[in-house]
């Protein structure tokens, strides 16, 4: 049977199953540049149609900005159902439970499954109640132990830091968006470093001490997150956003047959390499690293890494110890001044770098630096750092192999490929888009041994 699931509410998604296997996640945004997107483009709708899969369920979740309706026009309007298809639909009510399950695909699940969420799911109808008395309510902390909700509760840690962010930074809204600005103003200003704090104890005061897996929007809080690490058998889910739900609605369906952990985040569609808009030349790994130090390169491969975060396939890098290096990057970016950037590291030089033990593949955790790098280190000296090794990521590890052997650095300032406002880059016409418009002069595509320029 083949299956497609669809989030649609805001953070939308889709997880397609091909004969009832994982075959492919995407977040809708990277179609449209619109974040936080759930409408479907017509660039997505292309996407699957080139597949060549006709499903026969479609599975929708949804919040209270649900678009469910205008998804199943498009899918029959391309032709992609097929005559007897059928359609389950998942209200709002069972949206912890989904990012749950998404955390079990992703990672694995534990004894213990967290979910912290911003303005929560909504609980209880208004004929029953709620086990708190009320008819309807937004549930934002839950945890579960074998699939059974077993706390519940309404501490309203995720809305507190959103609602902290409208503040901070004049928004009307998305706040939820630009909570990674508030994370890096707290080193810099005495009362939001105090709030990150109070946010952190309220998060600990829930969180299990061992067995734990950790899911929902405010699991992207890195400061919060670095304070379990030690903890035993915890782990975070790197789709922990509502861009993960549609995975969470079809591991759910497959009952929990899906086995990511391997392969957590590259999840995307593969690219073509139609190069016809782009100069372009062969070149080795080693004359990538000679521009590197030199000016920023974007790396472009493979399957698009799902969640926030460049991880190595569509990347901006540059080399670290660069005395302009922030700069240069922020011609591209134009980044906020008190947002350090994040390196990416060889997995085996880490420990020479920071403290720390066991790998960090995910930008999930901040970790306090041995050897202070400026241009990737905030000002407390602590970094989110991305370990990579060839198993997790073959054409990166070997660049950053390369740029270590020639210059004796194993890292890279590694952020996202995307202008600023934009979304990642989804593929080469994205790409396009960047270069001519972002000051980016180069990119290089580890997969075909190509250097392009615009």
């Amino acid at each position: 049977m083949n299956v497609i699931s669809i989030h649609a509410s805001h953070d939308g998604s889709i997880t397609i199953a091909k004969d009832n296997k994982f075959f492919v996640h995407a977040q809708v945004d990277r179609f449209n540049n619109i974040v936080a997107h759930a409408i479907p483009p017509l660039k997505l709708l292309v996407q699957i149609k080139k597949l060549n899969i006709k499903f026969d369920l479609v599975l929708i979740s949804w919040l209270t900005d649900s678009c469910h309706w205008y998804w199943l026009e498009q899918l029959l309007k391309f032709d992609l159902l097929k005559p007897n298809y059928k359609t389950l639909y998942y209200e709002d009510k069972h949206h912890h439970y989904f990012h749950m399950s998404c955390a079990k695909a992703t990672v694995g699940g534990n004894k213990n499954v967290v979910v912290i969420d911003g303005h929560g799911s909504i609980v209880g109808n208004s004929g029953s109640g709620s086990s708190m008395g009320e008819k309807n309510f937004h549930e934002q902390e839950s945890i579960f132990q074998d699939n059974k909700k077993i706390y519940h509760s309404r501490k309203n840690i995720g809305n507190d830091y959103e609602l902290k962010t409208k503040e901070i930074f004049n928004l009307n809204h998305l706040a939820f968006r630009s909570c990674g600005k508030l994370m890096a103003l707290a080193a810099h200003k005495k009362e939001i470093g105090l709030f990150q704090k109070e946010i952190e104890g309220k998060i600990k005061h829930i969180m299990p001490t061992e067995d734990v897996t950790y899911t929902g929007g405010v699991a992207q809080n890195v400061l919060a997150n670095s304070q379990f690490r030690d903890y035993k058998n915890f782990k975070i889910d790197p789709l922990c956003t509502d861009q993960g739900i549609s995975l969470g609605v079809m591991n759910h369906y497959l009952k929990n047959s899906i086995e990511l952990k391997d392969n957590p985040v590259y999840l995307g569609f593969k690219p073509t390499y139609d190069l016809s808009k782009f100069k372009h030349r062969n070149i080795k790994p080693e004359e990538v690293c000679k521009l590197l130090r030199k000016e920023p390169v974007g790396i472009f491969q493979g399957p698009s890494e799902q969640g926030q975060r460049g991880l190595g396939n569509r990347s901006l890098l540059m080399d670290a110890t660069h005395k302009h290096a922030v700069s240069l990057v922020n011609k591209i970016k134009k980044r906020e001044w008190f947002r350090p950037f994040a390196p990416a590291i060889l997995e085996e030089c880490a420990v020479d770098y920071f403290y720390i033990t066991g790998s960090s593949p995910y930008m999930l955790y901040v970790f306090k630096a041995k050897q202070i790098i400026k241009s990737v280190c905030a000002i407390d000296g602590t970094s989110r750092i991305q370990t990579v090794s060839r198993k997790n990521n073959k054409h990166f590890y070997r660049l950053l192999k390369t740029f270590n052997e020639m210059y004796q650095v194993p890292l890279l300032l590694n952020t996202s490929l995307n202008l600023a406002g934009h979304t990642l880059v989804e593929d080469l016409d994205d790409l396009f888009y960047m270069m001519k418009y972002g000051n980016l002069k180069y990119c290089y595509l580890p997969e075909v041994n190509k250097l392009i320029t615009p």
